[in-house]
């Protein structure tokens, strides 16, 4: 005869399984929580406010961004942190770049500045009178873009309207100021945005002066290249413009030293001192072998230079050298006056202690200053 189920054995097992899952679930929302808890309050070895920074290259999957951030400590755990991510951010989608995180940090707060796109920003400065490449070097010495991205978006020439057919690059026109950029910038954004600063000093005012001079765009902007190059003292712009006009004017070679240095640069054979045998150097930007402007400027003018050149000075003056006494320049209408401006020049260079400039080839002749035996170009040398 079967036996009949004693009163209470059911109920009993049945409140003994719901003990059990209870104790399951209070187990793992004790672990959600502890797990959370790790998340938001990370334990760390490091000073507090220490900054560490983690790169995220663009294309990065987002297992290998937490594998980075452990690996900078600014997570504990890789693998707790990307599922969190998944089950409770996965709509905040993590933007590629440089970013600076305190090392821990809370989880929430890495993702909001990822979110964000909160990234470092690096702000370059670009001083007046840098060619191209010297400007170039500034950015990819940061990091930001490299050599052949920038070469390769220097020959985009339509991106100055008015530029006459055979202008074979951007030179000149990459506007001197600071620029702040971050990792992921371009070289295109970054060039277009030098253009583009270029163009908005290069006012309608500035265009209207240099047709009145008869100069184009080029060289306007060729003329105020050398202008930059040549006035230590921004005042003296438009005097320096207006001697070098008025040796277009009548037929004398400019014989601007910068123009050799440049020359010098484009062929990879600057070594940092100019020479006297060095203005025999075969170049069409040489403008002590070539008549006229060069062809094209030779290094990016800032906004005083741009004005001075076509505002020039209404002067006779056809010289000017080097005054070691202001850092200025000494002008002159003759070359008779001009040589007693050299001597002038000499004697206060002995009185300072400086050393003499010695004769003959391969002494070296710092740009701007007398040389030894007086010539008929602009400076002096």
């Amino acid at each position: 005869m079967a036996r009949r189920p004693r009163p209470g054995v059911g109920l009993s097992a049945r409140r003994r399984f719901s003990g059990i899952v209870l104790v399951a679930l209070f187990s793992v929302a004790a672990a959600a929580a502890y797990f959370y808890y790790r998340l938001e309050n990370p334990p760390g070895s490091r000073r507090p406010g220490e900054e560490v920074t983690v790169e995220i290259p663009p294309g990065t999957s987002t297992s290998e961004i937490f594998r980075r951030l452990k690996a900078a400590g600014v997570i504990e755990d890789a693998r707790l942190a990307e599922i969190y991510y998944r089950l409770h951010r996965r709509r905040t989608a993590l933007q590629a770049g440089e970013y600076r995180f305190h090392h821990p940090m809370p989880i929430d707060e890495v993702i909001n500045r990822m979110g964000r796109g909160d990234v470092v920003r690096h702000a370059i400065v670009v001083p007046e009178g840098l060619t191209a490449e010297e400007t170039f070097e500034l950015f990819w010495k940061e990091g930001i873009g490299g050599p052949d991205a920038f070469h390769a978006t220097l020959v985009e020439t339509e991106l100055v309207p008015g530029l006459t057919k055979g202008v074979s690059d951007l030179e000149g026109f990459l506007f001197p100021d600071t620029y702040v950029v971050t990792r992921t910038t371009s070289a295109k954004q970054i060039v277009d945005r030098m253009v583009a600063n270029f163009r908005q000093h290069f006012s309608r005012e500035i265009q209207r002066r240099a047709g009145a001079l008869e100069l184009t765009t080029r060289q306007a902007v060729t003329l105020a290249s050398i202008v930059q190059r040549e006035s230590a003292v921004k005042s003296e712009g438009p005097l320096i413009a207006g001697v070098y006009l008025n040796r277009l004017h009548r037929g004398m070679r400019l014989q601007a030293d910068p123009t050799v240095v440049y020359a010098l640069k484009r062929d990879k054979k600057w070594a940092g001192l100019l020479h006297r045998s060095d203005y025999d150097y075969e170049s069409p930007y040489n403008t002590y072998l070539h008549d006229g402007l060069p062809p094209g400027p030779i290094c990016s003018p800032g906004a005083d230079a741009l004005r001075a050149a076509v505002n020039p000075a209404r002067t006779a003056y056809l010289y000017f050298v080097a005054d070691p006494s202001s850092g200025g320049h000494t002008f002159s209408a003759t070359y008779e006056d001009h040589l007693v401006a050299i001597a002038m020049a000499r004697r206060a260079r002995a009185v300072a202690g400086e050393t003499p400039q010695l004769l003959g080839p391969q002494t070296p002749v710092t740009p701007g200053t007398p040389a030894e035996t007086p010539a008929s170009g602009a400076g002096g040398k």
